[in-house]
């Protein structure tokens, strides 16, 4: 399969910079990347257009990064899930690989290692989570485990 078209769903900047070099490196030109920073501006997106990939952070701010605290709504631990259930409710399937800082990710009150959040992901939300990428900051570990990833696409 030819991925073509990404989203990256990421609001921390040194974050969106980290995974989006990694992107550049593994698909060199053919890279066409989308960025938003929030579960509303990511709503729109996978509403509006077809994606090959998202790349979601799992932890996100209601709205844009833009402005004040109180204009970006609350951060949402799991606002990748956000993101997830739109995609159920409508209807509409994509390949995923999810990002987070944390090694375990609670779903209906219960916690699962990242490894097998990715497969209860899949199941609950009728995804095809690839499987996740345990942030470190600025740690080579990152881009290592997206590329690895990412070939399992190609």
């Amino acid at each position: 399969m030819t991925i073509s078209k990404i989203l990256l769903v990421e609001d921390e900047l040194h974050k969106r910079e980290e995974l989006t070099a990694c992107l550049a490196e593994f698909f060199g030109n053919a890279l066409q990347l989308e960025h938003v920073d929030s579960v509303h501006a990511a709503f729109w997106a996978v509403s509006a257009d077809e994606f090959d990939l998202i790349i979601l952070d799992m932890a996100l701010p209601t709205f844009s990064t833009e402005g004040s605290a109180a204009e970006r709504g609350h951060d949402q631990a799991l606002g990748g899930v956000e993101v997830l259930r739109a995609l159920k409710a409508r209807n509409l399937a994509a390949k995923i690989i999810i990002i987070t800082q944390y090694p375990e990710i609670t779903i209906g009150g219960k916690r699962y290692k990242l490894d097998k959040a990715s497969e209860m992901l899949s199941r609950r939300y009728e995804q095809h989570v690839i499987g996740g990428v345990l942030y470190k900051y600025r740690s080579p570990s990152n881009s290592v485990r997206l590329t690895t990833l990412l070939k399992k696409l190609t």
